[in-house]
């Protein structure tokens, strides 16, 4: 076998420093590969004048990175524009100094600032505009993962609970915003809470607060919790939460209602188990009796209502049979709403779910126009 000899051409590097202190070899002589005269047709030659394509500079993850790539910028600009000038010279100490210390300035030690606000919430539990800002600082970081994370393990959790009980209705929904955001798509934190008595907590703010918002807050705090989480979800179940959310539902209120239907429709997804609970409670039945074709004709509650039942009757026999009822007038409500908003883009959805439970129930095609509309 023929042996080659590849020989790699001088490689000239010279160091240039950037503003970070960082040391970059800048190559000034292409590297040429050359086969032996045995096998010619091999031999790959890269000329000194070729196009190579520019590196593109990497994205800025941070503020360091941002002024490095501000930076970068600017001197690609600058050497477009005078290419002749050389601009590799370091930069100097007090320049280098100023910029060290603007980056300094901006940087922000969030432990630091996650316990400055646990102690300010712990010791002015009275103080609501106190409160207020420093939940408003605490959302700031706990819309990362790692720092809703770390502000339950340093304790965070238990100086929101007086909030969530306390008199004032702004903190009370405050606080349970607060819980959303921190286990919203975070399993860390939601097996943290769910240790805890925060569900129970929640729980009770739905169904006994007052205040809608407050009830809507903690509902949303809930959703959070127990979508997508199985442990969490059994936990909701055991605690009877589903009849919580069918009290929610009978009490007409547009918010309540809304939430409630779509955190069913979400749990009744490929979920059995969940269905059957329902089955068993009755919601087929009390959302057939819910569909208002009177005075919530023109809301979005019919709407979420029909998504609701859409996902709770899919692939089960049980609970279609049951929407046939007679006395439920199922049939009539949904033939009602399809002629009163036919063709009002308005109600497009909604007309959606209508002509999927006739399809499901009573067996009715679908219109043409929603067999091709893309959705």
């Amino acid at each position: 076998m023929d042996s080659y000899f590849k020989t790699l051409g001088p490689l000239n590097g010279e160091l240039t420093e950037d503003f970070n202190g960082l040391l970059a070899p800048v190559i000034r002589q292409p590297i040429r590969l050359e086969d032996s005269q045995a096998q010619p047709n091999l031999a790959i030659e890269y000329a000194p004048n070729q196009d190579i394509p520019a590196r593109q500079p990497r994205q800025p993850s941070n503020l360091q990175d941002l002024l490095r790539y501000a930076v970068e910028a600017g001197s690609r600009s600058r050497a477009q524009e005078a290419p002749n000038i050389n601009r590799a010279a370091s930069m100097n100490e007090a320049n280098r100094g100023f910029l060290l210390d603007a980056l300094n300035s901006m940087m922000v030690n969030v432990g630091a600032e996650l316990e400055k606000i646990i102690k300010t919430l712990k010791e002015n539990q009275d103080q609501k505009d106190i409160c207020i800002g420093a939940l408003d600082n605490l959302s700031d970081y706990i819309c990362s993962i790692d720092y809703a994370n770390d502000f339950l393990k340093m304790g965070g959790l238990p100086v929101l609970q007086p909030l969530l009980e306390g008199s004032d209705p702004e903190l009370r929904w405050r606080a349970a915003e607060t819980v959303a955001d921190i286990v919203q798509n975070n399993p860390f934190s939601q097996n943290f809470i769910i240790q805890t008595d925060f569900l129970n907590l929640l729980l009770t703010s739905i169904e006994h607060d007052s205040n809608t918002t407050v009830q809507v807050k903690s509902l949303y705090a809930v959703s959070c919790l127990v979508r997508e989480n199985e442990e969490c979800l059994k936990e909701f179940i055991k605690r009877d939460g589903f009849s919580v959310l069918l009290r929610c539902i009978q009490s007409k209120k547009e918010k309540l209602v809304i939430k409630s239907c779509f955190l069913i429709a979400c749990l009744c997804t490929d979920n059995n188990q969940v269905k059957q609970v329902l089955l068993s409670m009755g919601m087929v039945e009390q959302m057939c009796v819910l569909i208002d074709i009177e005075d919530a004709l023109d809301t979005e509650m019919n709407e979420h209502l029909l998504s609701a039942l859409a996902s709770l009757i899919k692939d089960s026999p049980e609970a279609q049979s049951l929407c046939r009822l007679e006395p439920l007038n199922l049939k009539f409500k949904l033939n009602f709403i399809k002629e009163k908003h036919a063709g009002n883009e308005v109600y497009h959805k909604e007309l959606e779910y209508v002509n999927s439970v006739l399809t499901e129930v009573f067996e009715e095609d679908s219109p043409e126009e929603f067999d091709h509309q893309d959705r």
